[in-house]
């Protein structure tokens, strides 16, 4: 009997394993293995396996394989019920799968497209046969967006606090420093006796950037001097001396001033009949190229900080800017500002034009005092009092009133309006300017009305001007059209000027440009204008403009210019580099005037320009300067800045083996490390030291160490530091390299953590690593509980772990002291052990297990002791 019973358990045990064996065998579909592309918001897997039905071109994915490349490792998958379960953050979600296709296989149940989106509420899926690419878009949110908000938000906190914490290494002001100084020695004609010697100097005294010009020969004067305190308030500096002095177009005015300035730096413009001057600083400037509405119209290479440029007015050209190459590499676009014009200011701002002196020549007295207020956005208020005295010796007693307000009809029709308005108290006498700027889509309207007391009229021979405008830009194509009139005061006749201008710049770099005029008196006859002209920039190492300017008025008149000019090159591999610059004018009266400039830059620290040009006569004339700047701090030291108002930075590149971010006289220094300042490198020398000249100042630059010039066990300390330059001096920065370490441990669940459960909290896990309450480091765990940080320089730190789902997961300490110490300060280790334990809280505990036994008891699969203790 008992071997019976025996028998019947076994024949009972083999029908069960029989049954479970077909109940979950591999359904054989014929679908082939294919290996494509799948994309969820940012995650992507180019070589995601799933099925493919050739015949029908259907795609089928894998349910447990999809999740798993969302990350959402607490998926369930029941096969026998085709059920899944998952949880993402503290949400959780069951979908029985009903529609569609679906097959099991390989222990995953694959589903036809259609099945995500009407079961499993995918909003978005987008399948591609041609190129095997898939796109899916989950309604729900997905583990990695959750890290990465909370990464974001840290960030976003650490970055605030660090701009208000931001260390800048700033070098120190001084009462007097040594500086700079530049000697300049020049001869128009080598077969001339006449020399000429210029010395500029420039350094810090009492707190300020002191800048001296002085010429030695043929005759001893100041050139130009000025000591300049930058941004005393906000962005507005204090100048000493020389400067530009912001004037009304309508006064002819010299504009170069000796005595105080307050205000923002800016390059304006002003226009006086048919000539429009651009005065402006630009430091370190080698080349300064100037544009109207993106057409190349001029260009010149300063030889100080001050530059002017003198161009035909284009009407209706648009605005001027100024594209400016300076000697360390920088490309700097700056906007021209117009004297006639103020700036539409923020909300409460303010800005501020004070400036008196003397004019240096004739000592003609002027002051300008001007105060705008921005009361909106759209409406700024200015008034002014002006003390002016013209080249004619006419005194001005002005008070001006400004109003600047913006139309906002909307973003495609904006309106700016400027009015101001001129009384002069001597005369009882009142003047206006308006200006209307319109945009209508893509057409630009400029209107401007003025009109002018006696008194001034006097001063410009100008009662009124009137003048309408009208441009619109294409694709590379700009058209103007303009018309303009003036009632002169002399003749009291209306002078009316008809304008056309186009611009092309359809060929690459080039521009082409075309500015007809037409001009009429009302006792005189027509007269016309035309200047056509093409211009080259960018590429090929050079710039070129070539020019014409025809009139016709009793007789035709005709004159040509072309420049072009070269980029700085190497003279055959000599180490010494050269510019060519050629010029060429032609016109009726003085024939053709030819210039070649030759400039040489000896081991790049003497300067030497060979200018060749042609005398009436026909016999060329050669001239010569030479230029050498020295540091009278150091003497020996080989400086290749032209002015001596740009800066430096140096120091060392050490071994910071006590971590205390300084140079201590026993540490480590390296030679022949790279150092790079603003894409400009130098290498260290044998006592490590390193210099990065020619830098301009005012700017916090960033100092860095090519890791591909040092071990790569080292790495330079990371810190929020930039160094700020200062005119005419140098900034010390020692810099500190450590070497790196790794540090690693494991994340252990503890016992009410199931293995399951520990992958779906690891995937919403991050591990900070915090130095000084900063953090330094930022990981996530892999798979199994591991994590590893790399580039770990020697110091103390936090190890803090981040759960960022809403459940209630602790970890057995808060955080885990880390302290990396080094045997040898070249050589870095490997720092194990920093293991913590995580576990639920009670509450979420006691949840789970009432999950689990609602689970157990829904559960009506096969159960083999209850079929043999039955039987």
């Amino acid at each position: 009997m008992k071997i019976i019973k025996i028998a019947y358990v076994g024949l009972v045990a083999i029908f069960f394993q029989f049954s479970s064996a077909n109940l979950f065998a591999q359904e054989d579909v014929g679908l082939d293995e294919a290996y494509i592309e799948i994309k969820s918001k940012s995650l992507k897997d180019d070589f995601f396996m799933a099925r493919y039905d050739f015949e029908n071109d259907q795609i089928y994915i894998p349910i447990k394989g999809l999740f798993y490349f969302l990350e959402i490792y607490s998926v369930d998958v029941n096969l026998k019920r085709k059920t899944v379960q998952f949880q993402v953050d503290n949400e959780k979600y069951k979908v029985e799968i009903k529609s569609g296709k679906n097959f099991v296989i390989d222990d995953d149940i694959y589903v036809e497209l259609k099945v995500l989106e009407n079961d499993f509420k995918f909003k978005e899926s987008n399948w591609s046969s041609q190129d095997l690419k898939l796109t899916l878009n989950p309604e729900f949110i997905l583990p990695f967006e959750i890290r990465e908000k909370g990464k974001v938000e840290r960030l976003r906190l650490n970055e605030k606090k660090e701009d208000e914490e931001f260390n800048i290494i700033r070098p120190e002001k001084r009462i007097l420093a040594p500086g700079l100084i530049k000697v300049n020695y020049s001869k128009i004609d080598l077969e001339s006796k006449e020399n000429q010697l210029n010395l500029e100097y420039g350094t810090q005294f009492l707190y300020g950037d002191l800048y001296l010009n002085y010429n030695l020969e043929p005759e001893s004067s100041m050139k130009n001097y000025n000591l300049t305190y930058n941004d005393v308030y906000k962005k507005n500096d204090v100048i000493l001396g020389e400067f530009y002095i912001k004037t009304p177009d309508f006064l002819n005015i010299n504009g170069m001033v000796e005595g105080f300035s307050f205000g923002e730096k800016n390059t304006y413009s002003s226009t006086v009949g048919n000539i429009t001057t651009i005065k402006g600083e630009a430091q370190g400037a080698d080349v300064i190229e100037l544009y109207q509405s993106g057409v190349l119209l001029d260009y010149q290479r300063p030889i100080e900080k001050n530059f002017v440029f003198e161009v035909r007015d284009r009407n209706y050209g648009g605005d001027y800017s100024l594209k400016i190459y300076y000697k360390n590499g920088q490309i700097e676009t700056r906007k021209v500002y117009t004297v006639g014009d103020s700036n539409l200011l923020g909300e409460n701002e303010w800005d501020y034009n004070i400036q008196f002196g003397q004019e240096k020549n004739n000592g003609r007295s002027q002051s300008v005092n001007e105060i705008n207020y921005g009361v909106t956005k759209n409406l700024t208020l200015g008034i002014g009092v002006l003390e002016l005295e013209s080249e004619k010796n006419r005194k001005y007693s002005i008070l001006k009133n400004e109003i600047i307000y913006k139309i906002g009809l909307s973003n495609s029709y904006p309106m700016v309006i400027n009015f101001q308005n001129f009384y002069e108290t001597e005369n009882q006498e009142n003047s206006y300017e308006i200006r209307i700027n319109q945009k209508i889509k893509d057409y630009s309207l400029n209107i401007k009305h003025f009109k002018y007391s006696p008194y001034i009229s006097e001063e410009n021979n100008t009662i009124e001007y009137n003048s309408f405008g009208i441009s619109r830009d294409f694709i590379t194509t700009r058209i103007g059209l303009g018309y303009q009139e003036e009632l002169k005061t002399n003749e009291k006749t209306r002078e009316k000027g008809y304008y056309i201008s186009l611009e092309n710049r359809s060929i690459r770099n080039f521009s082409l440009f075309l500015d007809a005029e037409m001009t009429q008196k009302e006792t005189s006859k027509k007269s016309y204008s035309i200047n056509p002209g093409v211009s080259y920039g960018g590429m090929s190492g050079f710039t070129m403009i070539l020019q014409a300017n025809i009139e016709k008025n009793e007789d035709l008149k005709t004159d040509y210019s072309l420049k072009v000019l070269g980029r700085r090159r190497e003279f055959f591999s000599t180490g010494m580099e050269y510019v060519l610059g050629t010029e060429l004018l032609y016109n009726e009266e003085e024939k053709s005037r030819f210039t070649i400039d030759f400039t040489m830059y000896l081991d790049k620290n003497i300067y030497v320009e060979l200018p060749v040009s042609r005398k009436e006569n026909g016999e060329l004339n050669t001239g010569i300067t030479i230029e050498k700047t020295f540091d009278i701090s150091n003497l020996k030291r080989d400086v290749g800045d032209r002015q001596v108002d740009n800066s430096w930075i140096y120091g060392k590149v050490y071994i910071d083996s006590n971590d205390n971010g300084k140079y201590d006289v026993e540490e480590t220094v390296l030679p022949d490390v790279t150092v790079v300042v603003d894409g400009k490198k130098v290498v260290s020398d044998l006592n490590g030291e390193y210099i990065v000249p020619g830098l301009l100042p005012l700017e916090n630059y960033k100092v860095e160490v090519d890791r591909k010039s040092i071990d790569p066990m080292l790495t330079q300390v990371i810190d929020k530091k930039k160094v700020q330059t200062r005119a005419s001096i140098g900034t010390r920065y020692d810099i500190g390299v450590q070497a790196v370490s790794m540090v690693t441990g494991n994340i252990i669940p503890g016992e009410n953590i199931s293995s399951q459960e520990l992958i779906r909290i690891l995937s919403m896990t991050n591990i900070a690593l915090e130095k000084n309450g900063e953090l330094y480091k930022e990981i996530d765990p892999e798979f199994d509980g591991m994590f590893f940080f790399e580039n770990v320089l020697p110091g103390k730190y936090k190890m803090k772990f981040n759960y960022l789902g809403s459940d209630d997961i602790k970890f057995i300490k808060d955080y885990l002291e880390v302290d990396i110490k080094l045997i040898h300060e070249d050589e870095g280790e490997y720092f194990e052990g920093y293991d913590v334990i995580v576990n639920k809280s009670i509450s979420e505990e006691n949840e789970s297990v009432s999950n689990e036994d609602q689970n157990d008891e829904s559960d009506t699969g096969y159960d083999l002791d209850d079929i043999l203790n039955n039987f």
